[in-house]
């Protein structure tokens, strides 16, 4: 499995927070009388010389064939260059922009999209795959100092009571004061722990234990939400950046793996986010 659609999907997910406090575009012009995006996408629009509709276009994801409106695609147009899948949809009714926002996409509208990239898994069993996202079997030699980094695997993790229906797991204080005394022996370095950049993790499971959400997000206790909720939209708080979240989930029956983005104040729609993205997969797939 490659991890460049992972890095596409980071990168854009950044572009997308920074992009609330840089470059302060005209707002849209597109809104209803509560200053929501208007959800009516029923017409064309050119912008640039291009114009932009809500006409199917087709989309592979190895087997499967779907037929999504152009409008919900990342570019509002079609699939990537190389084929990779990424749409976009707005909190928070999680719907697709109307045709030609994305040139003229204002702040506000910025800070509300969730950026989801599909991606077919063919190499390693689907069943595994979230189970790899909450841990670093995938970079840690087994049995290495690596892996028992405790702050990089879940079964070294403490669950934590539930919020918003996901259990929360923080890292274990005395495994990681061992790990840093460990890695110090092993690397005859200091260790250089950042509590910053160690991510609070938050998991689904259904009803017989399986890994069904895994979500990573900047820690609270560190990173300041950067918005608030007022109503149907979000407001900038003043922070100088906005935490985000990454939020991965599969489709088992079609072996589709399912990456989203987003700015960690949506967090508790996380189940509603969800059953939307589900729900246009079911609804666009060409039934063979």
């Amino acid at each position: 499995m490659s991890n460049a659609p992972v890095r596409q999907l980071a990168c854009a997910a950044l572009v997308a927070a920074l992009s609330a406090t840089a470059c302060a575009k005209a707002p849209s012009t597109e809104k209803d009388s509560n200053g929501t995006m208007s959800e009516d996408t029923s017409s064309s629009r050119t912008v640039g010389g291009h114009t932009y509709t809500t006409q199917p276009v087709e989309a592979k994801l190895g087997p499967h064939r779907f037929m999504f409106p152009a409008n919900l695609y990342y570019d509002q147009s079609g699939p990537l260059p190389d084929g990779g899948v990424m749409l976009t949809v707005f909190w928070p009714d999680f719907g697709a922009a109307p045709p030609g926002n994305r040139p003229v996409r204002s702040v506000e509208d910025s800070q509300r999209q969730v950026l989801v990239e599909l991606n077919y898994l063919d190499r390693v069993p689907i069943a595994d795959y979230l189970g790899r996202r909450s841990s670093n079997d995938a970079t840690a030699e087994a049995g290495s100092l690596r892996s028992r980094n405790p702050a990089q695997r879940l079964e070294l993790r403490d669950a934590q009571a539930e919020r918003w229906g996901l259990t929360p797991y923080a890292i274990n204080p005395a495994l990681m004061d061992a790990y840093v005394k460990d890695s110090e022996a092993e690397l005859g370095v200091p260790y250089r722990r950042n509590p910053a950049l160690e991510p609070d993790w938050y998991v689904a499971r259904s009803t017989d234990g399986r890994l069904t959400t895994f979500i990573s997000c900047d820690p609270a206790d560190r990173v300041p939400d950067g918005l608030s909720v007022q109503g149907s939209a979000l407001v900038s708080t003043g922070a100088e950046r906005i935490a985000m979240c990454r939020h991965s989930m599969v489709d088992v029956d079609d072996n589709i793996t399912i990456e989203m983005g987003y700015a960690r104040v949506m967090l508790h729609d996380w189940q509603r986010l969800e059953s939307a993205v589900r729900a246009l997969l079911r609804n666009h797939k060409i039934k063979s």
